[in-house]
């Protein structure tokens, strides 16, 4: 028990460090390095899956119940993307220059995701057809269009550059279009998208990156109500993102501990969104 309340002890202290954001910084609108692969002819940048109502409610119902109840809402993985929520995700693609990053709502799409896999040069050959080839191996036989939320989720995947959606949440969804836009932004890709699989720190700093740009874009846009939906689930979102890296090093059980900090945290930083929105104003004036 001694150990295990150490361990809670350090999570709280790595979520205050690491998930801690201050929206007195300037959001930079993204200015992508390289192209990424194109689309084929007459391909749309966003798609979205046919309804299957047997597998969506199966999805939504039974398998997401994990996510549901660790972050504490009913919309995770709830597989009905609302249009609020696509058009939230579409203006913050354009206004990122994002515009080789596919986006696909609650969609199942094999065959294109390996086309994509083969396409994108801007991740090294190697990289593609060992960890990329994992990750498409994942995703076409255990569906997350089914499983998400105990065999995966909404994520973005690299190696494609394909971020796939299936939680109607703003922050949820901003969040993960922030890893393309951070990925965008570098010039060695392949060397980050392998710094994303180191335990702990690769993940964390990944993670805490797409986190404060999502919150930086809602002070920016002064989106009171995108930011207290932020706070309450990215920021118990981040903190297992630190059980699950800890926690494959350590103690598995750490994983499912580690939302209660970040609830905490997230909950006790909501209450001065109004206070921190006026100092970010005022320093904007100033400057």
């Amino acid at each position: 028990m001694k150990f295990l309340a150490q361990i809670f002890v350090m999570l709280f202290i790595l979520v205050l460090i690491s998930g801690c954001y201050s929206m007195e910084k300037k959001y930079n609108y993204g200015n992508p390095y390289l192209p990424s692969p194109a689309f084929e002819e007459g391909e749309e940048q966003f798609e979205e899956g046919e309804p299957f109502w047997i597998i969506d409610k199966t999805g939504h119902y039974f398998f997401s119940l994990p996510s549901k109840l660790v972050l504490w809402n009913w919309k995770m993985e709830n597989h009905e993307i609302s249009e609020e929520t696509k058009e939230y995700m579409k203006r913050y693609i354009k206004e990122n220059n994002l515009r080789d990053v596919k986006v696909r709502f609650n969609q199942y799409a094999p065959i294109s995701e390996w086309k994509r896999l083969s396409k994108n040069e801007n991740i090294s050959g190697l990289a593609r057809y060992t960890v990329g080839i994992f990750s498409l191996l994942s995703y076409t036989f255990l569906p997350e269009r089914l499983l998400a939320g105990i065999l995966g989720g909404d994520h973005y995947n690299s190696f494609t550059n394909t971020i796939n959606i299936y939680s109607d949440s703003i922050p949820v969804v901003i969040h993960e279009a922030g890893h393309a836009k951070d990925f965008s932004l570098r010039k060695n890709r392949t060397a980050y998208a392998m710094a994303y699989a180191v335990p702990l720190v690769g993940t964390l700093y990944h993670e805490a990156r797409a986190s404060n740009d999502a919150f930086a874009y809602f002070a920016e846009k002064e989106d009171r109500k995108q930011l207290e939906d932020a706070y309450d689930l990215l920021t118990p979102a981040y903190s297992t993102y630190v059980g699950g890296s800890i926690g494959d090093l350590v103690l598995k059980p750490i994983t499912s501990l580690t939302v209660i900090p970040g609830h905490m945290y997230g909950r006790y930083k909501k209450r001065s969104i109004d206070e921190q929105l006026r100092a970010r104003k005022k320093i904007g004036n100033v400057k």
